[in-house]
């Protein structure tokens, strides 16, 4: 168990780890997913929930055409926004070396908190 305590940030963009948080051994900086699991010793079926989260982002993504990259609808869009809150919320609840937990949306979580 890490006894480090530490803030996460969840960024969702193309081409890049989606955790950004200071491991206390390197730069404050994106961690890939393998790298936040073991940090916050997450359960294995967050892991596959949240890997599920971001491979779904990555495939919107165009590069031939990257102004092309993007969700079919905004409804498709907000689904994935709340699901990322839902998973935000899991983390808070799940991890006890975790501070605070930023998500995209400019949302905070407290433990025991409900989704978006």
């Amino acid at each position: 168990m890490n006894a480090v305590q530490a803030d996460l940030e969840i960024l969702a963009g193309y081409r890049q780890p989606p955790f950004f948080f200071d491991d206390r051994q390197r730069e404050f900086l994106n961690h890939t997913l393998a790298e936040t699991a073991e940090f916050f010793q997450f359960s294995s079926a967050l892991v596959t929930e949240l890997a599920a989260w971001d491979s779904e982002c990555q495939a919107t993504m165009n590069i031939d055409e990257p102004q092309d990259a993007g969700f079919s609808s905004d409804a498709a869009y907000q689904a994935r926004l709340r699901k990322g809150a839902a998973l935000a919320v899991r983390i808070k609840n799940e991890a006890t070396n975790i501070g605070r937990v930023g998500y995209q949306t400019d949302s905070e979580f407290e433990r025991g908190a409900d989704a978006l």
